[in-house]
């Protein structure tokens, strides 16, 4: 189902990525909307589906975990599945998303130190084969883009 959105929801949607905690009325102030009339969009963009939830950005550096690391899984057959059913004994995997290519699998993590790495990728080689890249820096952060 394919959801039309117009200039003002497009604003709304703009406005929420940068900061989901600004209010309706800052809302409605910024793309000249009354508070309800922004509340009532909002609330119908979740109704919809289109907003899935509200979420917030931690800085995990600040609570001691600054290595961020992206690591491919490879896996014969459909061993991922296995993979797939245990990834709540690994707290560090913040995303896991399924991709095509040579790898199946493709997950974001946030780690301490080496040490920590070094750790993840022993527990991890139990289930497949882990390729990983250290994050040096993050250039471009999720933001609503209209097409």
């Amino acid at each position: 189902m394919k959801i039309v959105l117009d200039d003002f929801d497009r604003k709304i949607l703009t406005l929420l990525t940068e900061n989901s905690r600004i209010s309706y009325a800052e809302i409605g102030r910024k793309i000249s909307l009354s508070q309800s009339a922004a509340k009532e969009r909002v609330q119908n963009m979740v109704a919809i589906g289109v907003i899935k939830g509200f979420s917030i950005d931690i800085d995990y550096a600040m609570l001691g975990y600054s290595l961020t690391v992206i690591i491919h899984l490879k896996f014969k057959n459909d061993e991922f599945k296995v993979f797939i059913d245990h990834l709540r004994l690994f707290p560090e995997i913040l995303s896991c998303k399924r991709i095509t290519g040579e790898f199946c699998l493709i997950t974001e993590c946030i780690l301490k130190d080496s040490t920590h790495l070094e750790n993840l990728i022993d527990r991890l080689i139990k289930y497949g084969i882990p390729a990983t890249s250290v994050q040096l820096s993050e250039i471009k952060n999720n933001h609503f883009f209209a097409l």
